[in-house]
Protein backbone atom coordinates (compact mmCIF):
# COMPACT_ATOMS: atom_id res chain seq x y z
CA UNK A 1 0.00 0.00 0.00
CA UNK A 2 1.20 3.48 -0.87
CA UNK A 3 2.11 5.87 1.91
CA UNK A 4 -1.22 7.40 2.98
CA UNK A 5 -1.42 10.99 4.20
CA UNK A 6 -4.44 12.17 6.20
CA UNK A 7 -5.16 15.89 6.36
CA UNK A 8 -7.87 18.49 6.41
CA UNK A 9 -9.21 19.37 2.97
CA UNK A 10 -8.14 22.73 1.53
CA UNK A 11 -9.96 24.83 -1.04
CA UNK A 12 -7.24 23.91 -3.56
CA UNK A 13 -8.49 20.29 -3.28
CA UNK A 14 -11.90 21.15 -4.77
CA UNK A 15 -11.32 19.85 -8.31
CA UNK A 16 -9.74 16.63 -7.03
CA UNK A 17 -12.62 16.28 -4.55
CA UNK A 18 -15.18 16.46 -7.37
CA UNK A 19 -13.24 13.88 -9.39
CA UNK A 20 -12.96 11.62 -6.34
CA UNK A 21 -16.67 11.86 -5.53
CA UNK A 22 -17.60 10.95 -9.10
CA UNK A 23 -15.27 7.94 -8.99
CA UNK A 24 -16.66 6.60 -5.69
CA UNK A 25 -20.17 7.22 -7.01
CA UNK A 26 -19.40 4.64 -9.73
CA UNK A 27 -17.95 2.17 -7.24
CA UNK A 28 -20.83 1.93 -4.75
CA UNK A 29 -24.61 2.18 -4.61
CA UNK A 30 -24.35 3.35 -0.99
CA UNK A 31 -23.56 7.01 -1.66
CA UNK A 32 -25.97 9.90 -2.18
CA UNK A 33 -24.86 10.39 -5.78
CA UNK A 34 -24.45 7.76 -8.46
CA UNK A 35 -21.98 7.38 -11.31
CA UNK A 36 -20.68 10.82 -12.30
CA UNK A 37 -23.61 12.27 -10.35
CA UNK A 38 -21.64 14.77 -8.31
CA UNK A 39 -22.19 17.82 -10.50
CA UNK A 40 -21.42 20.59 -8.03
CA UNK A 41 -19.38 23.50 -9.45
CA UNK A 42 -15.79 23.88 -8.26
CA UNK A 43 -16.54 27.24 -6.65
CA UNK A 44 -19.38 25.70 -4.60
CA UNK A 45 -17.07 22.93 -3.37
CA UNK A 46 -14.46 25.54 -2.45
CA UNK A 47 -17.13 27.44 -0.47
CA UNK A 48 -18.15 24.22 1.32
CA UNK A 49 -14.54 23.49 2.28
CA UNK A 50 -14.03 27.09 3.44
CA UNK A 51 -17.27 26.99 5.45
CA UNK A 52 -15.98 23.85 7.14
CA UNK A 53 -12.73 25.65 8.01
CA UNK A 54 -14.64 28.64 9.36
CA UNK A 55 -17.00 26.58 11.55
CA UNK A 56 -15.92 25.36 14.97
CA UNK A 57 -18.02 22.18 14.72
CA UNK A 58 -17.25 20.95 11.18
CA UNK A 59 -14.31 19.39 9.36
CA UNK A 60 -13.57 17.62 6.09
CA UNK A 61 -10.67 15.17 6.18
CA UNK A 62 -9.14 13.47 3.17
CA UNK A 63 -6.74 10.59 2.74
CA UNK A 64 -4.22 10.84 -0.09
CA UNK A 65 -2.06 8.29 -1.87
CA UNK A 66 0.37 10.53 -3.68
CA UNK A 67 -1.74 13.30 -5.20
CA UNK A 68 -4.91 11.20 -5.38
CA UNK A 69 -7.74 11.45 -2.88
CA UNK A 70 -8.57 7.89 -1.84
CA UNK A 71 -10.96 8.58 1.04
CA UNK A 72 -12.99 11.42 2.48
CA UNK A 73 -14.84 11.96 5.75
CA UNK A 74 -16.87 14.90 6.92
CA UNK A 75 -18.42 16.17 10.10
CA UNK A 76 -21.05 18.72 9.19
CA UNK A 77 -21.97 20.56 12.39
CA UNK A 78 -25.36 22.09 12.96
CA UNK A 79 -25.61 25.87 13.21
CA UNK A 80 -27.39 27.51 16.09
CA UNK A 81 -26.79 27.23 19.81
CA UNK A 82 -29.32 24.51 20.56
CA UNK A 83 -27.86 21.94 18.12
CA UNK A 84 -24.28 23.21 17.88
CA UNK A 85 -22.93 20.19 19.80
CA UNK A 86 -24.14 17.77 17.08
CA UNK A 87 -22.72 16.90 13.66
CA UNK A 88 -23.71 14.67 10.76
CA UNK A 89 -21.05 12.24 9.57
CA UNK A 90 -20.28 10.88 6.12
CA UNK A 91 -17.41 8.81 4.78
CA UNK A 92 -16.34 7.15 1.55
CA UNK A 93 -13.29 5.17 0.46
CA UNK A 94 -12.11 4.27 -3.05
CA UNK A 95 -12.84 0.63 -3.83
CA UNK A 96 -9.14 -0.11 -4.47
CA UNK A 97 -8.55 0.76 -0.80
CA UNK A 98 -11.43 -1.15 0.80
CA UNK A 99 -10.45 -3.59 3.57
CA UNK A 100 -7.16 -1.80 4.25
CA UNK A 101 -8.31 -0.05 7.46
CA UNK A 102 -8.40 3.35 5.72
CA UNK A 103 -12.01 3.88 6.88
CA UNK A 104 -11.10 2.93 10.45
CA UNK A 105 -8.12 5.31 10.47
CA UNK A 106 -10.18 8.15 9.00
CA UNK A 107 -13.03 7.60 11.47
CA UNK A 108 -10.58 7.54 14.38
CA UNK A 109 -9.21 10.91 13.25
CA UNK A 110 -12.72 12.35 12.77
CA UNK A 111 -13.73 11.26 16.29
CA UNK A 112 -10.55 12.84 17.71
CA UNK A 113 -11.45 16.11 15.96
CA UNK A 114 -15.05 15.86 17.19
CA UNK A 115 -13.81 15.60 20.78
CA UNK A 116 -11.49 18.59 20.32
CA UNK A 117 -14.45 20.57 18.92
CA UNK A 118 -16.46 19.66 22.03
CA UNK A 119 -19.11 17.85 20.03
CA UNK A 120 -21.34 15.54 22.04
CA UNK A 121 -23.08 13.58 19.28
CA UNK A 122 -22.23 12.32 15.82
CA UNK A 123 -25.08 10.99 13.69
CA UNK A 124 -25.36 9.21 10.37
CA UNK A 125 -27.66 7.17 8.16
CA UNK A 126 -26.52 3.95 6.49
CA UNK A 127 -28.32 1.74 3.98
CA UNK A 128 -29.58 -1.27 5.92
CA UNK A 129 -27.86 -3.82 3.67
CA UNK A 130 -24.43 -2.12 3.83
CA UNK A 131 -23.11 -4.68 6.30
CA UNK A 132 -19.46 -3.64 6.04
CA UNK A 133 -20.22 -0.02 6.93
CA UNK A 134 -22.59 -1.02 9.74
CA UNK A 135 -19.92 -3.29 11.20
CA UNK A 136 -17.35 -0.47 11.07
CA UNK A 137 -19.74 2.00 12.70
CA UNK A 138 -20.54 -0.45 15.50
CA UNK A 139 -16.82 -1.12 15.99
CA UNK A 140 -16.28 2.64 16.31
CA UNK A 141 -18.95 2.93 19.03
CA UNK A 142 -22.03 3.97 17.07
CA UNK A 143 -25.42 2.67 18.21
CA UNK A 144 -28.58 2.08 16.18
CA UNK A 145 -31.23 4.61 17.18
CA UNK A 146 -33.89 4.13 14.52
CA UNK A 147 -34.86 3.25 10.98
CA UNK A 148 -35.99 5.33 8.05
CA UNK A 149 -38.33 3.08 6.04
CA UNK A 150 -37.90 3.08 2.25
CA UNK A 151 -35.30 5.84 2.63
CA UNK A 152 -32.93 4.80 -0.14
CA UNK A 153 -33.73 4.16 -3.81
CA UNK A 154 -31.07 2.46 -5.94
CA UNK A 155 -31.31 -0.05 -8.76
CA UNK A 156 -35.12 0.32 -8.76
CA UNK A 157 -35.34 -0.92 -5.16
CA UNK A 158 -36.32 0.97 -2.02
CA UNK A 159 -34.23 0.16 1.04
CA UNK A 160 -34.38 1.14 4.68
CA UNK A 161 -31.66 3.22 6.30
CA UNK A 162 -30.44 2.69 9.83
CA UNK A 163 -30.01 5.87 11.86
CA UNK A 164 -26.93 5.66 14.06
CA UNK A 165 -25.41 7.89 16.72
CA UNK A 166 -22.20 8.05 18.68
CA UNK A 167 -22.42 9.92 21.99
CA UNK A 168 -19.00 11.31 22.81
CA UNK A 169 -19.74 11.89 26.49
CA UNK A 170 -20.22 8.16 27.19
Amino acid sequence: MDHIVFREAETDDAERMISYLNIVGRESDNLMHGPDGFKVPVEAVKRRIQASHDADNSIILIALAGENIIARAELDGYPGAKLHHNARFSISVRKDYWNMKIGTMLMTKIIEHARKMNLRNIELEVVADNKAAISLYHKMGFSDVGVYRNYWFANNVYSDAIIMQKCLDD
